[in-house]
């Protein structure tokens, strides 16, 4: 097991050791892609880095292309993104958002279940057809790291909360492999991981350029399914809370540093 901030990666624009910058911070590191159903929340996530981003946190934007394709982004971003710079550009010409972007990666994707095949064109594949490409040591690690957690909770009796309204919230042990774009993974100020909220977490609103697509045709656009201002007041106010912990010095249960210090 290694820190998080240890792994080698570039940001959008080239420069090395990208995440060599963010030790001492907590972290939402999320990846992301343009234009598919998941990216209005780039609108809420930008929430966040505006009311908490300082010496103690950041959001980082991981790009990826493995859950792209014209049936899952639309427009000119049919075929998602060909670069980290795509997806940061797209954040920053939509949404306004100001968090730093690394280079385009390949994730950790799960095989496609065979009730979502608009997700993939087969197994391997992502939604344009394409191979996803050899998994990048960022989400391998993470892979690890979640695994680790969902054992040290066995091994301890943890038993964490199960009663919030979005189910979203009550899925703990995801995140070893991945199935959207917009996973969220809470990484503390060491570089391990905390927890992961499944991709639909803090989905406020539709896609801007769709939403303004579907208004042109005379279509209201609503809130996805399982969605509603409710569940997404929910989805922010635990995810804020989880965030301040951290950035007040919780650790990982994992994280060696806690270990040793007991």
């Amino acid at each position: 097991m290694k820190s998080i901030y240890d792994i080698q990666l570039d940001s959008a624009e080239g420069t090395p050791n990208f995440l060599e910058q963010f030790k001492g911070k907590a972290v939402l590191l999320i990846n992301t892609t343009v234009g598919c159903g998941n990216a209005g929340q780039m609108e809420s996530i930008q929430w966040i880095q505006e009311d908490m981003a300082g010496e103690d946190f950041t959001v980082v934007a991981i790009p990826t292309n493995d859950f792209c394709g014209p049936s899952i982004t639309k427009g000119k971003w049919s075929k998602g993104i060909t670069c980290g710079m795509d997806s940061k550009l797209y954040g920053e010409d939509v949404y306004g958002v100001t968090f730093p972007f690394s280079e385009m990666i390949v994730s950790n994707p799960a095989e496609i279940p065979l009730e979502a095949p608009w997700l993939g064109q087969g197994p391997g594949l992502n939604g344009n057809g394409q191979p996803f490409g050899e998994r990048h040591e960022l989400y391998l690690e993470i892979s690890e790291q979640i695994r680790l957690l969902a054992e040290d909770k066995v091994a301890n009796g943890i038993v964490e909360k199960t009663d919030y309204e979005s189910r979203y919230l009550n899925q703990h042990d995801g995140g070893s492999m991945m199935n959207a774009n917009f996973e969220k993974y809470l990484i503390d100020k060491d570089g391990y991981v905390v927890k992961h909220y499944p991709a639909t977490t803090l989905n406020w609103d539709v896609e801007r350029t769709l939403k303004e697509d579907l208004a042109a045709q005379g279509i209201w656009a609503k809130m996805g399914p399982d969605r509603s201002e409710y569940i997404f007041n929910e989805e922010n106010a635990v995810i804020r809370d989880h965030i301040e912990r951290l950035m007040a010095g919780e650790r990982s249960r994992i994280n060696p540093n806690l270990v040793l210090s007991n």
